[in-house]
Formats: C-alpha cells, structure tokens, sequence
C-alpha cells in the first residue's frame, strides 16, 4: 500500500466513528500542545515561559511545535481507533499510549530535568555539574528537537501501520 494512501485511510478510520472526539483530540488538543510547545522552545532566547516567547521564535522551531502537537494527538487518535477495532471494549494498550505520548515529551526544557529528578538523577545538582547538563542541552537543542520531531513522525508513521494492520481495506474499496 502506498504510504499516502496508508495515511489517509489511517486517519479517515480515525475520524469515522468518533467524529468529534477524534476532531475534539486532534485538533483542540493539537492546538493547545502546538501552542506549549511555539511557547517553549524559544523561551530559552527570550528567558522565561511566556507568551512573550512567541517573537523570538524561529520558522524551524515553529514547524517543530506544529509536528509535535498535532502529529502527536493524531498518533494517539489513530492508536485509539485501531485499538477499538480490535478490542471491543476500546481500552488502549500501554503500549500504544506510550508510544504516541512519549516522543513529544522528549523535548522541552523542563520535562528531561524533572523526569530526571524523578528518577533520582539529582546528584549533578550535588556533585556541581548542573551546568554541564544545561550546556549540554542548550548547545545540542536543535539535534534534540530535531529527535523529537522524527520521533513523533515515527510513532505517526508505527500508529499508520498499526492501524492498516487491524483493519485492513479490501482491494477496491475505501479511500482512492
């Protein structure tokens, strides 16, 4: 199957169902994650998380927060529906949340740190090697929002896959 052909029949099998649900994630959700993340990326040139963010930022940061957000949402709204096909009781698998979630967590600023911390990664604090870090992820910031991006475009792409995979279309049918 051709990949275009394969998105477009993952998504319209995303939209047909659950119509407003799905266009309530994609593009409400989208919007507001996209909008996160125009805020995000260029906070560090302007200093802070704001709304004031938006003039520093650049087209490729831009393009970067419309992939993350939408493509992001739109992973998770393909996961949703081929998971429903599947299953009749509709539960999403761990997996396939995972796998539509993590790639746009893995770039902002905020969230490496605290998962960090979470994890118990403090000791650079102590050991005084913050500093490394934070000039670790501001000198390779675009290499990190570049992985990002091609993680969100894989886990599209997984979700596509996955979904013409547990309802395939007859030869001749569906979307041309």
């Amino acid at each position: 199957m051709q990949p275009f052909r394969s998105f477009r029949i993952a998504v319209a099998r995303a939209f047909e169902t659950r119509r407003l649900q799905s266009a309530l994630l994609v593009f409400g959700l989208g919007t507001a994650l996209g909008l996160l993340y125009a805020i995000a990326l260029p906070a560090e040139q302007f200093g802070a998380f704001a709304l004031g963010a938006l003039a520093f930022i650049t087209p490729w940061q831009l393009f970067a927060a419309v992939v993350i957000g939408y493509g992001t949402t739109l992973a998770f709204a393909i996961n949703l529906s081929s998971n429903a096909a599947r299953a009749p009781q509709g539960a999403l698998s761990f997996s396939g949340a995972v796998a539509a979630l993590l790639p746009s967590s893995l770039c902002c600023t905020t969230l490496i740190p605290s998962a960090l911390a979470a994890l118990g990664a403090s000791a650079p604090a102590v050991l005084h090697l913050t500093g490394r870090f934070q000039g670790f992820f501001a000198t390779y910031s675009a290499e990190i929002i570049g992985a990002a991006v091609i993680a969100v475009l894989g886990s599209l792409w997984l979700a596509v896959r996955t979904s013409n995979a547990a309802c395939p279309i007859p030869i001749g049918k569906g979307i041309s």
